[in-house]
């Protein structure tokens, strides 16, 4: 027998004793059949569909307190750059105290060649003619500038002959003691068809 028919044996049951019950016992029988027909228009939790009772069992309780991942920290700390402790080198100073070259040693006499040039302006600051007896010695012999050995005199002697001539030049491309004479002063010693005399001697007077 099903829920429905049981409830309608109930109510059939109710309405015979209704017939036959005191006046008293007729309101409480009206209680009974109006429950019982509320019973019957109401159908039975076991009736109900399986797909409601499915979602009333998984539907989610309300207010969870499932709470959201929470992002990783970094924990890494980046190396500091290191500390340069190397000092740039600075540049030397000049000294204040710093003294001009001094002249190498030319006392005595010295044996080299002897050349002529044309003159003009000297390393010493004197401009001369090719009249003129002077000569220009090694750079060697004529350190900074002006030399300390410009305007020097010197005696300069070749096979019997001497000329005494003045310090007014340089002479880059002359060894240590060889002599550029200007032409008069080569006349002298000379003849300018030589070019060069070999074995020539001088000294500082």
């Amino acid at each position: 027998m099903t829920a429905a028919a049981g409830v309608l044996a109930a109510g059939c049951v109710g309405i015979v004793g209704v017939a036959g019950a005191s006046p008293h016992e007729g309101t409480t029988d009206n209680t009974v059949a109006a429950a019982a027909a509320a019973a019957a228009s109401t159908p039975h939790a076991a009736e109900r569909p399986e797909a409601a009772r499915t979602a009333t069992r998984q539907a989610p309780a309300p207010g969870g307190t499932t709470k959201p991942p929470t992002r990783p920290r970094p924990t890494a700390t980046p190396p500091n750059p290191p500390a340069a402790t190397t000092k740039p080198p600075q540049p030397p100073q000049p000294s204040s105290t710093a003294k001009p070259p001094k002249p190498p040693k030319t006392d005595g006499k010295h044996t080299g060649r002897a050349t002529f040039h044309s003159t003009g302006m000297g390393s010493c600051g004197q401009v001369n003619n090719d009249r003129d007896l002077v000569v220009a010695l090694s750079s060697e012999l004529m350190p900074g500038y002006p030399s300390p050995n410009c305007g020097k005199k010197i005696r300069v002697s070749y096979k019997g002959k001497s000329v005494d001539v003045t310090v007014t030049d340089t002479s880059p491309g002359s060894g240590r003691y060889d002599l550029d004479l200007s032409p008069a002063a080569f006349d002298r010693l000379g003849d300018r068809s030589q070019g060069t005399l070999y074995g020539v001697t001088w000294k500082f007077l």
